[in-house]
């Protein structure tokens, strides 16, 4: 039996050095994992959202600005969230909201791409609004996405804003809620929200972030044989040679 084990041994040693290996799967590694990372594209109108140019160099500026501070705002300032919490106005609301599944790359059930489309509506005829799109559990929840600023007409259900996210990194596997924010573009005050209370639809979403994305790999490994030397199955077939002489030798001392 020592003879097998140390032969056995030799087998996996040999393997090794020969660079033989399985299939088998990997995480990528992310040293920032904990650190939220979300790649984005907008959409209104069935094509990808271009916010409206600023008239002059400065007052682009003053636009990147704002929204920057936005930005640095609700990233810095996540909390714990309940229907009770908010204060808005009841002339503007989020008449629906709509979530799709996009990307499962180890088809685990876990997405690390979703879509999110909202309808906004409003009292008036018109009104220049911007949203903020949460990822959360247990009531906690972080900001992923402050949005450019966009028009929303009246009851208008052609005005949907679309937001398509791919999470890549500080969401391990769970069930996620998501949350809108609405906000005025000009005063920075809430408008309305939607969230998992109130719309199905935005609830217990099988999400992850890319790095916790398993891929399968095949690992082909190619052995040249030279003149002179010992192929790998010629040593596989004396070292299988040796543990039976030795195996007999021992039968015939006993």
């Amino acid at each position: 039996m020592k003879a097998l084990t140390h032969t056995y041994k030799m087998i996996a040693a040999l393997l090794i050095v020969c660079g033989a290996s399985l299939p088998f799967a990997h995480a990528s590694q992310d040293n920032s994992a904990s650190t939220i990372k979300v790649s984005v594209s907008e959409f209104q109108f069935d094509t990808p959202y271009v916010e409206q140019a600023a008239s002059t160099s400065a007052d682009a500026s003053k636009q990147s600005e704002k929204h920057k501070q936005r930005t640095a705002l609700v990233s810095t300032n996540n909390q714990s969230y309940s229907p009770s919490s908010y204060v808005y106005t009841s002339e503007f609301w989020i008449y629906d909201s709509w979530v799709t599944f996009d990307r499962d790359i180890d088809y685990d059930g876990y997405y690390s791409g979703f879509t999110v489309e909202f309808d906004a509506d409003t009292y008036f005829s018109s009104a220049r609004v911007y949203a903020v799109l949460y990822l959360g559990r247990d009531g906690l929840y972080d900001a992923i996405h402050v949005s450019s600023e966009f028009n929303i007409y009246g009851e208008d259900a052609s005005d949907s804003f679309v937001i398509e996210s791919t999470l890549l990194s500080g969401f391990p596997p769970s069930e996620y809620d998501v949350l809108v924010e609405i906000y005025d573009a000009h005063s920075d005050e809430l408008l309305a929200y939607s969230d998992s209370y109130d719309d199905a639809d935005l609830a217990y979403l099988s999400l992850e972030s890319d790095n916790h994305e398993y891929i399968y790999e095949d690992t082909v490994v190619i052995v040249e044989e030279h003149g002179g030397s010992t192929g790998v199955f010629a040593i596989l077939a004396l070292l299988l040679a040796t543990l039976y002489l030795k195996s007999k030798k021992s039968h015939t001392l006993n």
